[in-house]
């Protein structure tokens, strides 16, 4: 299947970026499988089970199996359960294992702002009865957001930092409930637990679902069927991260991390407007700008943050171009979109 060769490529890249012989014969629950992290986490397990021996992976859905999710379970070693992780029942029927990786919960607006007690639940309650399924010895990994610098006037945000927002914000349920997720961490690592977690920042690539609202997903969709409409003049910013860079420098924190938090992000800046332009040219569509603004509730004018620390220990220094970037990302809802018609 040509949707696996895609993920199968940065599976790849990956799996021969860090040393992972510290995997052999752990055992690994990821939760959130069927999103855009948990999918690239399987894709480079399988990768890396390849060469490391003795790995076992449980996987954790929600709702039915995706279409790309499928042919990674054909692999020996690989285990699923379906359920609701908001019931502790579920959760108490997984098994102990070395290490988790906590990845659900949705991090698109639109689907977390019409699920707001689930979206507390799954950063917050479940995050502690995740920790319960952890061995002696085991390594969490939460992963949390850069939304939390949201309400900052800093250019560029660090770990020492934290947002503005108040519990009545519009996205509080995913901003508390994240602030959250890593205090348990925090606490758990003041217990003497590999516990850490992440401020992810706006991934992108193979993985991500068709129906993905977010401002880069929606272009291309929109490109797909022949334009792209603006919501305002498009004068935000963002910094996007390739899905196997995010993956790459995780299992790094995962596997040699120093501290207990640590950004992850890109090193890309682009204004949105510059985004539909390059997505349009790639396409061939015209870009579209309104007469009259009508952005996003809630969401930040410019986002980018301080991924030094990250960078200090791993030594990365590579990271995939947003032009390549997007051309696999575009070639990847290209097949989405044959498969849906």
């Amino acid at each position: 299947m040509v949707l696996k060769e895609m993920l199968d490529r940065d599976a790849k890249r990956i799996a021969s970026s860090i040393n992972f012989h510290n995997l052999s014969n752990k055992s690994i629950l990821i939760t959130g499988a069927n999103g855009l992290i948990g999918i690239n986490f399987i894709a480079s397990l399988v990768e890396i089970a390849t060469k490391i021996s003795g790995i076992k992976i449980y996987l954790v859905i929600h709702s039915s199996l995706s279409l790309f999710l499928l042919p990674f379970l054909n692999a020996r070693n690989v285990f699923v359960f379906k359920g609701d992780l908001t019931d502790d029942h579920f959760i108490e029927t997984f098994p102990n294992v070395d290490i988790i990786i906590h990845t659900a919960g949705s991090g698109i607006p639109s689907q977390f702002l019409n699920n707001k007690l689930s979206t507390l639940k799954i950063n917050t309650k479940t995050t502690l009865k995740l920790f319960e399924k952890l061995n002696i010895g085991g390594k969490f990994l939460f992963i949390s957001s850069s939304d939390l610098y949201n309400g900052l006037d800093a250019e560029v945000c660090s770990e020492n930092q934290i947002g503005t927002t108040n519990t009545d914000h519009p996205r509080a349920c995913y901003i508390e409930g994240k602030r959250v997720g890593e205090t348990i961490c925090n606490i758990y690592q003041e217990m003497g637990v590999d516990a850490y977690s992440v401020r992810l920042s706006l991934t992108y690539g193979p993985g991500t679902s068709y129906d993905d609202s977010r401002v880069l997903p929606s272009f291309i969709r929109k490109a797909l069927d022949g334009q792209i409409d603006l919501l305002d003049s498009g004068k935000a910013s963002r910094t996007f991260c390739y899905i196997s860079d995010a993956i790459e420098l995780m299992w790094f924190v995962l596997l040699n991390g120093k501290h207990c938090l640590y950004n992850i992000g890109g090193n890309e800046k682009i204004e949105i407007c510059n985004l539909a332009e390059m997505i349009g040219k790639i396409l061939h569509v015209p870009v579209n700008y309104p007469a009259i603004n009508s952005g996003i509730m809630g969401a930040p004018h410019n986002v980018e943050i301080d991924i030094s620390r990250i960078l200090l220990e791993s030594k990365k220094n590579k990271f995939v171009s947003l032009k390549e970037g997007l051309a696999n990302t575009i070639n990847w809802f290209r097949l989405l979109k044959n498969m849906k018609h």
